[in-house]
């Protein structure tokens, strides 16, 4: 009899034993399972972020903020871009160009880019001929505007092309008092004597009325040597191809933080 209580109790403790490690294989199966589940949920939480994070190192944080309400909401953030179109035929404009590597980078669902260009175009007959109201239309949330700066020299003069783009401005945000705005100037000029002044103007204009300023003259040979010839036509100012592919590369950094070709 004590031989078979024996017996018993040993098949007890082997059965003991059995459903013991049974139950801790399954329980290290689910966690080596649901441990990656886990892990890429979070990813997919940040990933949208992540992909467009790293292009916006150069953007200022009101331009970034937008960017992420457009990426909630799933609308695209508008970017108009205005300026003055070629004077010269070229393959393809600055604004074309920094369209292109936007929408590339970000993607058009998020940020969508409208390319306005004016040939011949002061900020006066801007304004005369309701053009500005076309860019009102367009609705933009951010604005970079080369407000025709080279075609208002000598002709307009700077404090009435200050006053005209402070019409123009005060116009479009009162249509979107959310409204960012961003200026820049035209090309520069081989050996220009006052124009200089007028994109210095342009600058502290931006700053007073506090407007981001974008001065890609920095990104261009000295005006005053001989190598800024390299980017420009036989016409004062106009870029040619190479010339719209610096202006261009500048403004892609801004705006994605990539590296010049060039």
């Amino acid at each position: 009899m004590k031989i078979w209580i024996n017996i018993l109790a040993i098949i007890v403790f082997i059965g003991a034993i059995s459903a013991g490690k049974m139950y801790w294989n399954n329980k290290v199966s689910e966690q080596s399972v649901s441990r990656p589940t886990k892990i890429e949920a979070s990813n997919d939480t940040n990933n949208a972020e992540n992909t467009w994070g790293e292009h916006t190192q150069n953007l200022p944080k009101s331009i970034k903020t937008k960017i992420q309400k457009a990426e909630q909401t799933k609308t695209s953030l508008k970017l108009v871009i205005v300026g003055a179109a070629p004077k010269e035929e070229v393959k393809v404009t600055w604004g074309e160009l920094v369209k292109k590597k936007i929408e590339d980078s970000y993607g058009s669902s998020l940020i969508n880019v409208d390319v306005h260009e004016y040939k011949d175009m002061t900020t006066l007959q801007f304004i005369k001929s309701n053009a500005y109201k076309e860019i009102a239309k367009a609705r933009p949330d951010v604005l970079l505007f080369e407000p025709f700066l080279l075609n208002d020299n000598g002709v307009v003069g700077i404090e009435n092309t200050l006053e005209n783009i402070n019409i123009i401005l005060s116009h479009l945000r009162s249509q979107n008092e959310q409204l960012i705005t961003i200026l820049q100037p035209s090309a520069p000029v081989y050996k220009a004597n006052n124009y200089p002044n007028d994109a210095e103007a342009l600058k502290q204009f931006a700053k007073e009325n506090g407007y981001d300023y974008l001065n890609h003259w920095t990104a261009w040979p000295d005006y005053r040597s001989e190598g800024i010839l390299n980017y420009l036509t036989k016409t004062p100012g106009q870029p040619n191809d190479d010339g719209e592919k610096l202006w261009a590369q500048y403004l892609e950094n801004y705006f994605t933080n990539s590296e010049s070709n060039l």
